[in-house]
């Protein structure tokens, strides 16, 4: 009775093994030729394949490249550049349908930040007069602040919502909101003057209300004008939450550019910030600052309105201006002020930032994560002090 229970077991096992091996056929390949075949056979030869079958393609490739990275910290295995080249086959692949619903859910795979940034580029030549939204731009983003690759989020940036594709988006919306007003101008005006003479003349409505139609200014004159306040508040709100603490437009950037650019400007205010982080809270990086901030009057123009563009050199003007720094001015006003007013708290310890400074010492220095890795290098230092003496 007992071996039957456990033939009947192990057959179970093995059947559900069976069936997830016809699901996924890229499961438990340890090499790169293995895996290059079972792609072409079972993804490329198909005809529209499903997201499934494609995500789980490009999930072997990255559990492959996780195996490799774990003695090829800098990459420069090969099998590294054959496995980012599948993946650009894959996507490149006219059988494929490569939208952003395919992008959204190849970007939670937290693949390796150099292989997301290839994928941006390729959606581009897929897709291009398309744009990414900033909802899908923030996974490839944070994963990358998380990890510290400073450099590389910025690229993420231009690639997303510093993109020319975004930009025109942005300008759509604005041109739309305009529409929107104007028509619903128009649309009282019609009604006020028009309808409402035409309801007197077929006999619904008597004429002592003809003077209806004289509020028509006085209602336009309301609408335009809050319309015009509330606009003002809503760029003076994009640029406070956009900005932070951290930066703020050039003199002489026009109100549309706030609007269009306003989600650059975010992403970018919090590198600056991930950059603050790093650097003990004491300033930010002056390159950082230098790309971010650049100015340039061959390309602004100087004059009363300015406009972003390209350097000679290629690199981007983006209108973006460094702010005070707050803890430089709250010393400076503890000094002028004698301390009067000021009082002495402990600063507050974040969990979410103790835990990403943990990532990254791990992430930077992975083999010196624990004692026992450390012990196990203790035969290089006395091998120093041995050549030293």
């Amino acid at each position: 009775m007992i071996r039957r229970t456990l033939l009947r077991n192990n057959l179970r096992l093995f059947g559900t093994s069976a069936r997830r091996l016809n699901a996924n056929p890229f499961l438990y390949i340890k090499d790169f030729e293995t895996l290059n075949t079972k792609i072409n056979d079972n993804l490329l030869s198909l005809k529209n394949p499903n997201d499934d079958l494609i995500i789980q393609a490009i999930k072997a490739c990255n559990d492959l490249q996780k195996d490799i990275h774990d003695y090829d910290k800098f990459w420069q295995d090969p099998t590294n550049e054959k496995l980012s080249k599948k993946i650009s086959e894959i996507l490149f692949n006219e059988n494929i349908t490569f939208d952003k619903e395919l992008l959204t859910k190849i970007l939670l795979l937290k693949l390796p930040i150099v292989i997301n940034i290839k994928i941006l580029q390729v959606f581009y030549e897929r897709n291009p007069s398309s744009h990414i939204d900033k909802s899908i731009a923030l996974i490839p983003f944070r994963h990358s602040i998380f990890n510290g690759d400073l450099k590389n989020s910025l690229k993420i940036i231009d690639l997303t919502t510093g993109h020319p594709n975004y930009i025109n988006y942005r300008n759509d919306q604005l041109k739309s909101g305009f529409s929107k007003l104007m028509l619903t101008a128009a649309g009282i005006t019609l009604f006020s003057k028009v309808g409402v003479q035409q309801i007197i003349d077929l006999g619904y409505l008597s004429s002592s209300w003809r003077h209806l139609g004289s509020i028509n200014s006085m209602i336009l004159t309301y609408l335009l004008n809050s319309s015009f306040f509330i606009t003002i508040v809503k760029f003076g709100r994009t640029l406070k939450s956009s900005g932070g603490d951290f930066l703020t437009w050039q003199k002489g950037t026009f109100y549309n550019h706030w609007f269009k650019h306003s989600d650059e400007m975010l992403m970018c205010s919090k590198l600056m910030e991930a950059d603050f982080k790093l650097n003990n809270y004491t300033e930010n990086s002056p390159e950082l600052v230098e790309e971010l901030c650049r100015e340039d009057i061959n390309v602004s123009g100087g004059g009363s309105v300015l406009k972003p563009g390209l350097t000679r050199d290629g690199h981007k003007v983006r209108l973006l201006a460094p702010k005070d720094n707050i803890e430089d001015l709250k010393l400076q006003a503890y000094w002028m002020s004698g301390g009067d007013g000021f009082e002495w708290v402990e600063p507050d310890q974040d969990p979410a930032e103790l835990i990403w400074r943990k990532h990254l010492d791990k992430f930077n220095k992975p083999s010196l994560n624990n004692g026992d890795s450390t012990k196990k290098l203790k035969w290089a230092e006395e091998l120093i002090d041995e050549k030293k003496n």
